[in-house]
């Protein structure tokens, strides 16, 4: 199957997730959001070599705090030359949503990433476990742990701080600050960190963004990881100074 025919098969998905949830809108509020963006990053690397990216996702969430949903997007790890290479990355997910106080809540969240092919000749199917503490609108701290990260039987974990904070109704600027410490699995642990503008018309968001991340992975760490680090051809550059751009749409 192509690529075109794996993503018309991951939009079924989604819409066949969107159908199932429809009988019950008087009990949850469903969102639909379809994005093209000229790189997909994730926490320090590109997960499409610095190429464009058609990302979807549905999102159902019932009165009680329980969400749940799916995303999906076009992938490209740099392993062409190996067969049966993933073409796109598919992550359900389930969470649960508690207000805390009036101006604080706190998500707890199981996402599972699949793919449709392999990386670099291996299957890499994975759980991350999300825990997230909102402050308003304006504040944003993300942990996480995987136990299996990219099915290569290492414990990972990433930390996040995201702020917003509205210009008017339509702009908001916002930035981001994490660490990934996946150097058992990849090459490196990731200092990463974003900064931008979003602009947001009726069901229109535009989005500009500076993304940059470092090697973060000390001397001690790399001696420590090479003798358990299984031999694995995937090793991510670090992202370069990158500015990404963004058109959404939603429902």
């Amino acid at each position: 199957m192509g690529l075109p025919g794996r993503l018309f098969f991951v939009v079924q998905i989604l819409v066949g997730l969107s159908v199932l949830l429809n009988p019950y809108p008087s009990f949850a509020d469903i969102h639909g959001t379809l994005t093209g963006a000229t790189n997909y990053v994730g926490r320090g690397y590109t997960k499409t070599q610095n190429d464009f990216a058609i990302q979807g996702n549905l999102d159902y969430e019932h009165s009680s705090g329980i969400y749940l949903g799916a995303s999906a997007s076009n992938v490209n790890f740099g392993d062409r030359d190996y067969k049966d290479s993933a073409r796109v990355e598919f992550a359900p997910y389930l969470g649960y949503t508690h207000k805390l106080a009036d101006d604080w809540r706190v998500d707890v969240q199981w996402t599972r990433y699949l793919y449709d092919g392999k990386i670099f000749g291996r299957q890499a199917d994975y759980n991350e476990f999300y825990v997230f503490l909102h402050y308003r609108d304006l504040l944003t701290l993300r942990a996480s742990v995987s136990d299996n990260f990219y099915n290569q039987n290492k414990v990972t974990s990433d930390y996040e701080l995201t702020t917003r904070y509205p210009l008017t109704d339509y702009l908001e600027v916002s930035s981001g600050v994490g660490y990934s410490q996946v150097a058992k699995v990849l090459e490196y642990d990731y200092l990463y960190w974003n900064t931008g503008i979003t602009g947001r018309y009726k069901f229109i968001a535009v989005d500009l963004r500076y993304m940059h991340a470092f090697e973060a992975t000390t001397e001690d760490t790399i001696e420590g990881t090479t003798k358990d680090k299984e031999i694995w051809d995937y090793e991510p550059e670090v992202l370069h100074a990158t500015i990404v751009f963004s058109i959404s749409v939603g429902f």
